[in-house]
């Protein structure tokens, strides 16, 4: 059995390189034999309840514990965890500082050609407008396309940007005008130009307006009155790796059919995000 110290895997999470080390583990059989096991590095960003740093100091959240659980099923590899800003985190898989970056990332065709997506997505999003309250008659995005209502402007290569250019493919008819920034608090500063009337909308998870907005203790709870939550689909979310990290890859794919098929995923979403994910998975999926 592998032997894990999250703790000291975490004073050295600096070292970024992945190494090559020998431990011994034991077989069916119980008898020791040597294995190679391959250091890896997970970049994450904070994003609650997703990955964050918990009350102890330890990195946790749904995609953090079930990246836990993965590397307990891979006995040849061991994972190390680094926070980092997203795009840091994606500059270091380039580099090959980074094996595995997971920072609840939307698949897009610009990730797919620098990077390597696998086969199983870690999790789902409730996806959904950020919305002026004073548009009571909005039910859907295909609502909100129809009336055009104003986008508020957003990052190119943003995950959601990716949404909303495949909606637009379903709906050549009405499509959603997209206004791009270079501004890289577009998101944040969407639900502020939203309440003063500069933008009718935003699209984005459900947990994130829940945080940010529903919860009391939310850093832009004062907008709650002014910007609603509509849902219209959800969205699948990866973690993203080397583009040289196939084998690596193949065996995420391996650990994840196993949490899906036992119901721990499922458990985990509805112990840190409050309601089951997956449940969604069917529904008008992005």
């Amino acid at each position: 059995m592998k032997l894990k110290h999250w703790k000291l895997a975490l004073l050295f999470s600096a070292l970024i390189l992945p190494v090559i080390s020998c431990e011994k583990t034991e077989d069916s059989a119980g008898e020791g034999q040597d294995l190679q096991v391959k250091k890896i590095v997970v970049g994450y960003s904070v994003f609650k309840p997703i990955t964050y740093i918990g009350d102890d100091g330890e990195p946790t959240g749904v995609d953090i514990e079930a990246l836990k659980l993965i590397d307990e099923l891979l006995p040849e590899y061991e994972f190390e965890f680094q926070r980092g800003e997203q795009q840091a985190i994606f500059a270091g898989l380039q580099s090959g500082k980074i094996d595995i970056a997971t920072t609840n990332s939307f698949w897009t065709q610009d990730r797919e050609n620098r990077y390597l997506f696998p086969k199983e997505n870690l999790g789902m999003n409730i996806e959904g407008l950020y919305i002026n309250k004073k548009f009571t008659g909005i039910k859907s995005l295909e609502d909100a396309a129809v009336q055009k209502l104003r986008l508020a402007p957003m990052l190119s290569g943003d995950g959601n940007h990716g949404i909303l250019l495949e909606f637009n493919k379903r709906h050549p008819d009405t499509p959603v005008e997209i206004p791009l920034t270079d501004n890289a608090d577009a998101f944040t500063l969407s639900f502020s130009w939203i309440a003063e009337g500069r933008a009718d909308f935003y699209i984005g998870p459900k947990q994130y307006y829940e945080l940010l907005v529903e919860s009391e203790t939310g850093e832009l709870h004062h907008l709650v009155n002014d910007v609603g939550f509509v849902e219209f689909g959800s969205v699948r979310t990866w973690p993203i790796f080397r583009k040289d990290e196939q084998e690596l890859a193949a065996a995420y794919d391996r650990a994840v059919i196993k949490l899906k098929e036992d119901g721990t995923l499922r458990r985990l979403a509805l112990e840190f995000i409050g309601y089951d994910t997956w449940a969604y998975e069917g529904d008008n999926v992005y």
